[in-house]
């Protein structure tokens, strides 16, 4: 499997209103298979090749910090305000510019991405899956800070929350005091 795919994207996720049918269609899932061949990009007119090249990176080092061929993923990105991405258990990471942005890091796609991927691999839960997430995080090199301040914004915005299939983050406040102290614990000062 080599070389770009093109892609039209994704339509938008009202705030408030439920899925549209070209939303369920493309579903903006990223994924998680041990797939042969190469990562592809569905770049849209208004995506940047650097956009595209940066995220690459960013899964490439979570699959090496899991033990997984950098190529294993295909990564999607759709340029679209919208806030959406997912993790499929074919192969798919797909994100939209929207998401990406609100992310504001690197380090935090690469939270949300070790979250939905430990989460698919291992069926771990919880606090566990917490645990397990930022040590994927860290082992890819990646400041666990980032991960924190994405799960605080994701605690108080239904927009985040509504962007991803992925529901195991810590958002309580409880997982989060549980998750700020294991990061203080390993000499972050937060």
């Amino acid at each position: 499997m080599g070389g770009a795919e093109r892609s039209t994207g994704l339509a938008g996720l009202g705030e408030g209103g439920g899925l549209n049918r070209r939303t369920l269609l493309l579903g903006a899932s990223l994924a998680f298979a041990s797939l042969t061949g190469k990562a592809h990009a569905r770049p849209n007119s208004g995506q940047t090749g650097q956009d595209y090249a940066r995220l690459k990176l960013v899964i490439e080092r979570i699959c090496r910090a899991q033990g997984l061929p950098p190529d294993a993923l295909k990564l999607e990105l759709i340029d679209t305000d919208a806030l959406r991405a997912d993790v499929s258990l074919t192969g798919k990471v797909r994100m939209t510019t929207g998401f990406v942005a609100t992310c504001e890091t690197d380090a935090q796609v690469a939270a949300w991405f070790c979250q939905c991927l430990v989460a698919l691999r291992t069926k771990t839960e919880g606090v566990a899956l917490d645990r397990a997430a930022l040590a994927t995080l860290l082992a890819a090199g990646y400041d666990p800070r980032q991960a924190l301040i994405l799960w605080a914004r994701w605690a108080v915005s239904k927009k985040l929350r509504n962007s991803s299939r992925v529901r195991d983050v810590p958002i309580t406040p409880h997982r989060l005091e549980i998750f700020r102290v294991q990061i203080e614990k390993l000499g972050y000062l937060i």
